[in-house]
């Protein structure tokens, strides 16, 4: 963009991590990892077999991470909004509820999980947007399924309309645009194996 205020991060925080997160489809796809992905004494090309052994491998547990990112982002949104320092309930009260209410995985006694979560400090009752970018991001590779992963026309609007738009137009505009549709959850639940 020609402001460096609306550039690289500087975007809405829901989209933030949309198109990278897009760009890691490459590493799945077949036709992509064909040109690299090599054994390092044989030389020979990554079997479609281990990719495939692969794609299911990264689908088991998604609903249970799913859980998990959704946890994350209630309880930033939570402590950012609804926590009172001199309530009755601790933060760490919070988070073993909502560990226990949300996930599969209950809260470990003895052990502070809050600790290992920076993300409370960065993003600031925002950590769900990570996951909404997700949502963006498989979105807008479905475009690349379409026409294929090295279709240049697709890489080109990708590359004008989101990428050098940045944070001067609101990041579901731009989607849409991308799209020339409404951004839906299709792809995403697709991606995570919660449909086919």
């Amino acid at each position: 963009t020609e402001l460096s205020s609306q550039s690289g991060t500087s975007v809405a925080m829901d989209f933030v991590e949309a198109p990278s997160q897009m760009l890691e489809n490459w590493v799945w796809s077949s036709e992509a990892l064909k040109l690299f992905a090599r054994h390092y004494q044989t030389d020979e090309i990554i079997p479609d077999t281990l990719l495939k052994s692969m794609v299911v491998a990264r689908k088991l547990q998604s609903g249970n991470d799913l859980l998990q990112q959704i946890f994350y982002g209630i309880l930033d949104l939570t402590l950012h909004d609804n926590f009172d320092p001199a309530g009755a309930q601790s933060i760490s009260d919070i988070a073993m509820l909502l560990q226990n209410t949300i996930t599969h995985y209950p809260h470990f006694t003895g052990t502070n999980q809050l600790a290992s979560f920076d993300h409370l400090l960065d993003y600031s009752a925002s950590y769900y947007g990570y996951l909404w970018s997700e949502v963006y991001a498989a979105d807008m590779f479905s475009v690349f399924e379409e026409n294929g992963i090295f279709d240049v026309e697709s890489g080109m609007r990708f590359r004008e309309i989101i990428l050098e738009q940045g944070g001067s137009e609101n990041p579901m505009k731009l989607v849409e645009n991308f799209l020339m549709r409404k951004s839906d959850n299709i792809a995403f639940l697709r991606k995570q194996g919660i449909t086919e």
